[in-house]
């Protein structure tokens, strides 16, 4: 099974082109490193990390990688950092992109000096989309130390690892452990998730609020004020983004394609691809004429 943390040297890397560890640390049993990929050919299967295992993207463009966590109906996109619980079983479906990361695998000794023997990373659920300004700095701090280490770099290194924890557990632990705030944020990513899981189905504001187990006006206030879009914008966007990459990666039927993003015909799915992109779902597919 692919370990995510791990430095790949033992997987065959299959479909992954450029790999390189530009620069690493290890802390006790934690380790952190920058690297640097292609995804290049399409593929898909399972993977469970050994450790806490946290990620943050350094490129500017958005990750589409698809992630199903736990079961089958869990799948969400990948956001700027990403956690992942040590033991479960995930489903991973990497878009064709560059990738450029931050990678932190978290161990039991770091963390347990770091919370006095206690363990409140055990009950954390993983999280696709973590929407966290102080975390972000955090890994961009990391990042600049691993390339440009100076005096006392390890130690340093150390305490924006140890903020990094505490930061987590403050963002998507329990009750106890949360802000307000955070409570609001773990709602509209449990939104996302079930809506990123459901694009096949009907997805009006009453069914999201159903599915979540919210009501209909503060599913769409809490989602809104959070992020600036309404629950219909984000849903036609990431059908047409799910849509984009089956055209991309896979040689799938352009009406199966249309019936697996939600759409009532294929029709409507044209309509609707050619609205948001300027080309039909088959322009889109076919590779540009090469010029003689």
């Amino acid at each position: 099974m692919f370990r995510p943390e791990s430095d790949w040297t033992k997987q065959e890397r299959f479909g992954v082109t450029d790999f390189n560890i530009e620069a690493t640390a290890s802390i006790l049993d934690t380790r952190v490193d920058i690297r640097h990929f292609n995804w290049v050919l399409p593929s898909s299967g399972p993977f469970s990390p050994e450790k806490h295992y946290l990620d943050y993207s350094l490129d500017r463009q958005p990750r589409r990688s698809l992630i199903t966590m736990g079961r089958n109906d869990r799948r969400a996109l990948s956001g700027d950092v990403l956690y992942l619980p040590p033991h479960r079983p995930y489903i991973g479906q990497p878009a064709l992109q560059e990738r450029h990361l931050v990678c932190v695998a978290m161990g039991e000794a770091f963390l347990e000096n770091i919370f006095d023997g206690q363990r409140p990373m055990q009950k954390l659920d993983p999280c696709a989309d973590i929407q966290n300004v102080v975390m972000r700095r955090l890994f961009e701090g990391i990042a600049i130390e691993l390339r440009s280490p100076g005096f006392a770099s390890k130690t340093v290194i150390e305490s924006m690892l140890m903020n990094l924890a505490v930061e987590l557990v403050r963002h998507v632990g329990s009750e106890e452990t949360r802000s307000p705030a955070s409570r609001c944020t773990r709602q509209v990513r449990h939104i996302s998730d079930y809506i990123m899981g459901n694009l096949s189905g009907p997805l009006g504001v009453a069914d999201i609020a159903r599915g979540c187990n919210m009501s209909v006006r503060h599913v769409s206030r809490v989602f809104k004020e959070a992020t600036g879009i309404s629950l219909g914008d984000f849903v036609a966007r990431s059908r047409i983004a799910m849509a984009k990459e089956m055209l991309r990666s896979e040689d799938t039927r352009i009406k199966e394609i249309s019936w697996r993003c939600g759409f009532s015909s294929t029709s409507a799915f044209s309509a609707a691809f050619r609205t948001a992109t300027g080309q039909t779902p088959k322009e889109f597919r076919q590779p540009p004429a090469s010029m003689h």
